[in-house]
């Protein structure tokens, strides 16, 4: 099963990518070009920009159209679904006159349930062409959701209304972590055959920092997703190029090299994501650790 590996970055067009000069000159300013030379080289991509705006019907049927049989989105859930403020704007037109509750700015703060679920099937409507290249949504929760049943029970009718799509849920607030918590939010997910996001950060003791543990609970696909390790620009960042600054190290990287071949036994499919997009850190740590994948004599697709 480790054959199932597929290993990638948070984003294709991240213009941290382009600014490095990981695209030729003549691919960089070309969005066909860029999607058709990344999907040369990884066989699996985040979409990210979904988290901002819904993609379109036309613009899936171009991702669909400009990558290989087997190739993989994992399409980021938007804002109102997972609950982070979210401007009006940023909605089509039908949906922004649906009711929900403004922080101080006048960004959507609480989504009513028509309005969620207005926003889930506007993404379901819009991830249709990719067909089986969709591998899952990814549901990113902000981390300032904290643990308990009520969350989980909201998170499990998230899950619910985005099938037949499969979810891959990301808690971000350690008491996700919790023994009793952690057990009854994975039971939740195995339920519903969705993945729980595992994932690499600044090793701390932070409440918006998970611990690198490892839970598979969907047997078709587990997750994991590798933000670096940059303690002093976590929480005071002002980009995300600033935030995950961190270029793993191959050390860095063989910790995580048999927790996945483990993950590979258990699910059909592992998707290993570098999001540590500052200049072409996240490319070049991908490739490499396909490398080391490959080194251990397992194996990954690609």
């Amino acid at each position: 099963m480790a054959s199932g590996v597929r290993v990638g970055t948070a984003s294709w067009t991240d213009p941290e990518f382009i600014k490095a000069g990981w695209y030729p000159a003549g691919v960089k300013d070309d969005a066909e070009g860029r999607l058709r030379y990344y999907a040369e080289r990884f066989p699996m991509v985040e979409v990210n920009a979904s988290f901002y705006a819904l993609p379109t019907v036309p613009t899936t049927e171009a991702w669909a159209d400009r990558t290989p049989d087997g190739f993989r989105f994992h399409v980021k859930a938007h804002q109102v679904i997972s609950g982070h403020p979210s401007e009006p704007g940023r909605l089509p037109p039908p949906l922004r006159d649906l009711p929900y509750e403004p922080d101080r700015r006048g960004r959507i703060r609480k989504p009513s349930r028509e309005l969620r679920d207005a926003v889930i099937d506007s993404l379901l409507e819009a991830c249709g062409p990719l067909g089986d290249k969709l591998g899952a949504i990814l549901l990113q929760l902000p981390p300032y959701v904290v643990a308990g049943d009520a969350q989980r029970r909201e998170i499990a009718r998230i899950v619910d209304r985005l099938k037949p799509a499969r979810t891959a849920v990301e808690f971000r607030h350690r008491s996700w972590a919790e023994p009793e918590e952690r057990r009854a939010t994975a039971e939740m997910l195995g339920e519903r055959d969705a993945a729980w996001v595992c994932v690499d950060a600044p090793r701390s003791d932070a409440k918006n920092l998970m611990p690198p543990i490892v839970e598979v609970t969907s047997p078709a696909l587990a997750y994991l997703r590798l933000h670096g390790r940059n303690a002093a620009t976590w929480n005071t960042g002002r980009s995300v190029a600033e935030r995950f600054d961190h270029v793993y190290t191959d050390d860095e990287m063989e910790e995580w090299v048999g927790p996945v071949l483990d993950m590979a036994e258990r699910a059909q499919e592992v998707a290993v994501v570098f999001n540590n997009n500052a200049r072409d850190y996240a490319l070049r740590n991908a490739s490499r650790f396909s490398e080391l994948l490959s080194q251990s004599g397992k194996g990954i697709s690609g």
